[in-house]
Order: C-alpha cells, then structure tokens, then sequence
C-alpha cells in the first residue's frame, strides 16, 4: 500500500501486527507505544518526521480504549491525568517545533535516531538496575521475616526512597492526589514530568 504524504510503500498486515503489539504493550505498560511505533516504520524507510507523527495519531484510539478499561478497573486518576495533560500539551508542541527545526536543517534522522538510542538505552538500564535492587530488597525482607501474608503481595520499588524524597518537597502550589494515594505533591514536579514525556512524544 502506498501512502503518498510520506512517500513509502509498507504492507497493511505489518502495519497490523505493530498496531497490534502497540496495544497489548501500551496496556499494560501504560505507554504511547513511541518505542516501537517509530522504529518499526522507521525500519520501512518512513523518515522520523512522519513516524513521529503517525505514532502520535495512532495514540487517540488506542488510549481511549485502553483508559476506559483501566477506568473501570478502578485504575485511573482522572485529577492526575488533567493536571499531567497541561505540561503534555506544552511539551507536545516544543517537541513538534524541534523536529521542524531539525527538518528545516536536514537533520532529523540523524539527531532523533541518536536520542532515541540514548533515551531507550538509558531506560532499559534503569530499568534492569531497578528490577534488581528490588528482587534484592525482597529477599531481604523475606529473610527477616517481613514479607508475610497480605504485606507479600504489596508493590515494592526500589525507587521508593526517590519518591518519597520528591513528595516531600514543598514547592508551591501543593496539590492532593487520593486517588493515587498521595496526600501532597508540588505542582511543578508533575507537570515538569508531563512536560518531558510530552517533549519526547512530539
């Protein structure tokens, strides 16, 4: 199939089967699926302009299905989630006027393929170091005796002393989240965290 504003040719049931792993990966990881939507059509020779884009459309159906399905799970913050939307905006659209800059000098293949690189590479170490300084917090509790009954099937992080170190900063205006748990948050930090996923996203 041809697509004539990006000027590729790419076969309806590849373009299926990404879909597909976008929405089983963006459900229950709870992520726009950037990271594999662009690559993929990057890899059909869709310039990143486009597959940036695309991804980007692409998110509004997949979101709204995959929110009212966390949402009659109870799993939604409907506060948090407008609140995150403002800095999202904003950094949508510092994103989107980058890599119009980036387009205009001829170099937004390069500059955004070796960001992403950075920016998955910085993940997935993050990640293996988290995952493994929880499964060791664990077992150390296991070994003490302070994992046992319900305790056991609680969440742990090992991000935790992170998080709470953020949530006691006092930088106005505090905002409640019940929701989620929190009882005070600075406003700043959720919407510089908005901001930043919103400028990776555009």
């Amino acid at each position: 199939m041809f697509f004539p504003i990006s000027g590729t040719h790419i076969s309806p049931i590849y373009l299926v089967i990404v879909g597909f792993t976008i929405g089983i990966l963006g459900g229950f990881f709870g992520v726009g699926g950037s990271f594999i939507a662009g690559p993929a059509l990057r890899l059909v020779g869709v310039d990143w302009n486009f597959a940036v884009g695309t991804d980007l459309a692409h998110i509004v159906g997949k979101s709204a299905v995959a929110v009212r399905r966390h949402r009659a799970l109870g799993n939604v913050d409907l506060k948090l989630g407008l609140v995150m939307a403002l800095g999202t905006i904003a950094g949508a659209e510092a994103g989107a006027q980058l890599i119009q800059m980036l387009k205009r000098a001829g170099n937004v293949n390069l500059v955004v393929s070796v960001v992403s690189i950075v920016v998955y590479f910085s993940i997935s170490v993050f990640m293996i170091w988290e995952s493994q300084k929880t499964l060791r917090s664990l077992k150390g509790r296991a070994q003490w005796g302070l994992v046992k009954g319900a305790k056991s099937k609680r969440d742990h992080s090992a991000f935790g002393p992170v998080t709470r170190a953020i949530q006691r900063l006092k930088i106005w205006p505090m905002i409640a989240l019940p929701t989620s748990g929190i009882k005070a948050i600075s406003l700043w930090m959720i919407l510089l965290v908005a901001f930043v996923g919103g400028l990776f996203s555009g």
